[in-house]
């Protein structure tokens, strides 16, 4: 049970004087129960009877921070003998109270100056250098802490600074190390997919830098850059097959991933003005099939085959907007393209631009499009129009489906547009007639 702030007040209030022991307990029941008010009060009282003890100085100027009080931390250190409480306390209130990194890095900075073997300072002035993102200066205090003790936080911190300034072999050295000492320790654990996906982009970019140069390999090895957590090198590899392929629609999204990665870029941005999903990682089948049409397209960029291959990958790698953006290019000149309207009326569906969509499906029924297609376009049509509420034009385009050719897909939407209505008997027939659709 918490032990209200009184009782601790009026238990201290009527101890005789020189009673530590009694003070002490009540120190041990607030520390237990979380009360800082408490806690602080109970301090005060203690460093009358105590001033010279310098861990309850400590320890009260921690808890004015906590609550926080940032001008009665400041005031509890004129009982302070510790210098560099003093320092870090005074760098702690610089930064949390007025966002003055610098501010807090120059105290620290002078406090390891000159007191060089004060660690409890240094191991604030790496952690600070991180937030300002000096990654070079907190690599080398991390190297004297290190070298001092390793420990398993120190060397994840390591790894950190170094993944930032793109040392992919340090950093991964130094998760080795942490893995090793602390295989069980919460960060090692949460962190380990970073540095598992480094590793492995590592000895990926290790192969195709065996391979003859071209913007194929160059775009690949930027891919995997990027997806390790390195993005200048990510950009300097796209760079290099841009200068190529000028045009390539992967190096746009290659381009977005790294500046938005680089913290130059929003996501929203990206996909707003570059039309670029950085989100949507393309597995190695949809990369390379971009890169194969983009490989013809600048032979021929007329080339509205290829325009519409890569069209198709895109929407494979979730890049909807681009993948529209070259299926609308080959519709301008094929406006009788089945394939092209297909997949225009697909990349709509994954946009939630059901209006788009139909007209594409109008258009394919208009041409008399193969029924398999015709199927396909309003079984996702009735999906969409599910997914959205309305039910009964979901039941209009599920029956258009099913018109064009019965498929187990358009039965089950038909099936649980009619549950939604309540309609329990349709529902359970047309359930039964994709049950047979399935098998």
């Amino acid at each position: 049970m918490r032990i209200p702030l009184m009782v601790f007040l009026l238990a201290a209030a009527i101890a005789p004087a020189g009673a530590d022991s009694d003070l002490q307990g009540q120190l041990d029941l607030a520390r237990k129960e979380g009360d800082t008010p408490a806690r602080i009060e109970l301090l005060r009282r203690w460093l009358d009877i105590h001033p010279d003890d310098p861990g309850a100085v400590s320890e009260l100027v921690s808890q004015w921070l906590r609550l926080p009080d940032f001008d009665m931390a400041e005031r509890a250190l004129t009982q302070a003998t510790d210098p560099g409480l003093v320092a870090r306390t005074h760098a702690e209130v610089a930064l949390r109270r007025a966002e003055k990194i610098q501010d807090a890095l120059a105290i620290l900075r002078q406090r390891a100056e000159v007191a060089p073997k004060d660690r409890a300072s240094r191991l604030l002035l790496a952690e600070y250098l991180g937030r300002a993102d000096e990654r070079p200066e907190q690599i080398a205090v991390l190297d004297g802490l290190i070298a001092e003790q390793s420990q398993v936080g120190l060397l994840m911190d390591r790894a950190d600074a170094k993944l930032a300034t793109e040392d992919a072999d340090g950093a991964l050295a130094d998760f080795r190390r942490a893995a090793a000492a602390g295989p069980d320790t919460k960060r090692v654990r949460r962190e380990h997919p970073k540095f598992e996906r480094l590793e492995v982009a590592v000895a990926e970019i290790a192969k195709l830098e065996k391979l003859p140069p071209s913007p194929q390999v160059d775009f690949t090895k930027s891919y995997f850059f990027l997806w390790g957590g390195l993005p200048n090198r990510g950009l300097a590899e796209m760079k290099t097959g841009r200068r190529v392929w000028p045009d390539s629609v992967y190096a746009q999204i290659l381009e977005a991933r790294a500046l938005v990665a680089l913290g130059q870029l929003t996501a929203q941005k990206a996909l707003e003005d570059r039309l670029v999903d950085v989100n949507a990682w393309e597995e190695e089948k949809a990369r390379n099939g971009i890169l194969r049409a983009e490989a013809a397209l600048a032979k021929n960029p007329d080339d509205k085959k290829s325009c519409l291959a890569r069209a198709t990958w895109l929407h494979e790698a979730g890049q909807e907007a681009l993948a529209r953006k070259d299926a609308e290019s080959v519709l301008e000149s094929e406006p009788a393209s089945i394939p092209a309207l297909h997949l225009a009326a697909a990349i709509a569906l994954r946009q939630d631009d059901l209006s788009a969509a139909t007209a594409y499906a109008r258009k394919l029924q208009s041409l008399k499009a193969p029924r398999e297609v015709l199927a396909d376009v309003y079984a996702g049509l009735a999906e969409k129009a599910f997914a959205q509420s309305k039910i009964p034009l979901a039941l209009d385009f599920a029956a258009q489906s099913l018109d064009a050719k019965p498929t187990a897909r358009a039965w089950k939407v038909k099936s649980a547009s009619h549950t939604r209505l309540g309609q329990t008997e349709e529902a359970a027939a047309a359930l039964q007639q994709a049950e047979k659709g399935a098998k």
